[in-house]
Formats: structure tokens, sequence, C-alpha cells
């Protein structure tokens, strides 16, 4: 069976090889183009499929003959650009792997915080052997967003104590949540609704002392309120895997903010050998004329 000529477009282009090995090891017959700006129209033009994280501007016009656009990651807010044209069908991959590495992330940052680990770190600094008793920790935990990785989010912390709360933006008022939530926890899929929506309104809500991770996207932040938050002390701290602009310049104020932790996008990351998988059992659905698995509903960018 003829195979869609593919465009591979990964995160950063040094990813190329690594993918286009896994691609073929799980299917040899596949046509794969790595991309690169020095393609001309008539290269793009046979290409089918794309498969990749982002669509730069102006890709999806210069490629007339696109059939599928498969995400290699949960997100797909990257390639929902307007130029795509609307009868081409949009999918993702799902990596159980990958929630299970979400749910460590947030569990490690979670009890980093609640056990006071960077107070005893800066302790160390200064050879101060100080003990701080408290109780067992019982924060009140909100995940915002709780599909299939807020769950997963959810039950190890559980299993540890806290007390959890999952919000959807049909859950109810958020700001009401997040007034009885010492932790708040972002897995929100990032839309025109959701863009911006963690502003200084949210963070005053919160509880004084309360604490942010993001393992979701950078959009959803206003980051100069977020700074503004854990200056004041308004909020403890932050964890952020996941920032406004990636890679995070050496020169953003987030980098400088005592109790914010920076982490460069690795909570969860799919395995090639999954993506690559998966890959080529949407392929044969799109080849069969069958419905393509893990769609995504454009009109809700998820």
């Amino acid at each position: 069976m003829h195979s869609p000529p593919l465009l591979l477009l990964p995160p950063d282009p040094s990813l190329i090889p690594a993918y286009r090995a896994a691609l073929l090891a799980a299917d040899p017959s596949l046509d794969v183009t790595g991309y690169s700006r020095e393609l001309d129209d008539a290269q793009l033009a046979r290409i089918e499929v794309v498969l990749g994280w982002r669509l730069p501007p102006g890709l999806a016009p210069r490629l007339p003959r696109l059939r599928w656009v498969c995400s290699i990651a949960a997100g797909v807010e990257k390639l929902l650009v307007p130029e795509l044209p609307p009868q081409v069908p949009v999918s993702r991959i799902v990596d159980p792997d990958q929630a299970l590495g979400m749910a460590q992330h947030v569990a490690l940052m979670v009890l980093r915080h609640a056990r006071a680990l960077p107070l005893y770190e800066q302790q160390q600094q200064v050879r101060s052997w100080a003990r701080h008793p408290k109780a067992a920790a019982r924060h009140r935990v909100a995940i915002l967003g709780f599909g299939e990785v807020g769950r997963a989010i959810a039950e190890p912390l559980r299993a540890l104590g806290f007390a959890v709360e999952g919000w959807r933006r049909d859950s109810g008022p958020l700001h009401a949540l997040l007034a009885r939530s010492d932790i708040v926890v972002n897995t929100l899929p990032l839309t025109p609704a959701t863009q911006g929506l963690l502003d200084a309104g949210c963070w005053a809500a919160m509880p004084r002392g309360g604490y942010f991770i993001n393992v979701a996207r950078g959009g959803h932040v206003d980051e100069a309120a977020l700074i503004a938050a854990v200056q004041s002390g308004q909020l403890a701290g932050a964890a952020l895997d996941v920032q406004q602009t990636e890679p995070l310049p050496p020169d953003d104020p987030l980098w400088a903010v005592p109790g914010i932790l920076i982490t460069p996008h690795i909570a969860a990351q799919s395995s090639l050998e999954t993506v690559a998988a998966q890959f080529v059992a949407g392929l044969r659905c799109l080849q069969r004329g069958e419905p393509l698995p893990h769609p995504v509903d454009r009109t809700r960018g998820y």
C-alpha cells in the first residue's frame, strides 16, 4: 500500500534523525521528510501527512495535498493554526507513560513544597542543623483540568494524604475552588478560552502562602502577575515546567525569583517508540478510511 509522504516537525530540529529512525523501525516503507526552511514548494506539495509539534507560520498553505496532522504530544494548540484548512483532521498521541510521568513530577513538586524542602536546602547552604517540627502535610490540592492526566495526578496525591479536588471549565466558579486550595496544579489544555486564565485575580483568590504548579502550557499564566504574587508573599512559590517562551531566555525575570523553580518542559515526554507505533496505527486507519485514533475537536482545541 502506498505510504503517504510524511513531513516530520519535532520540537527541536536536532531530534529529526531520532524520530526518523523510530518511525522507520516501526514501518520501513514510510516516506519521511524532515522539515527545514530550505524545502521548496515542489517538495512540500507532495506532503500528505504531518507528524509534529507545531506548524510554522505560512507552512500550511504550502501543503496542498495535506490529509492529516498528528501531534506528537498531548497538547495540539501549536498545530491548530488559522491557516490549516478546516477539513484536515487532527489527532494526537496518547502515551500512558506520559500520564505517569506527569503524576510523578507533580507529586515530587507537591511534596517538595509541603515538606518544606527548599527551607532545608537553604539551611544546608549555611550549615544550619535546625528542625521545624510540623504535623504531616495535609494540604488541599486543586487540579485544573481533570481528564486522563489530571486523574492520574490525583491518585498518588490522595494516597499520600492530600485532599484533592478536580476542576473542569463546567465545574463552577474557579475562584471559589482556588479560595479553598493550598496548592493549585494546572493541566488544562491551552485554548482561546483558557489563554491567560491564571491571572492576578486567581493568585489573590488563593489563601496566602499558596503554591502553584504548572505542567500544562505557559500561555495559561500571566507571568508578571505570578512574579508579583510570589514576591509579595501571597504565593509561597511556584514550580513551572512550562513557560510562555520556550526555551526560556537567559534574561527572563522568572529565572531570578526566589521561590520559583524552573524546569525545561520535562515533566513527561512520550517515548519515540510510542509515537512511532501510534502514528503508524493512525496511518493505517487513514489509508483504510477508518476513524483516526485520538481525534482532536478543533472547535474546542483538544
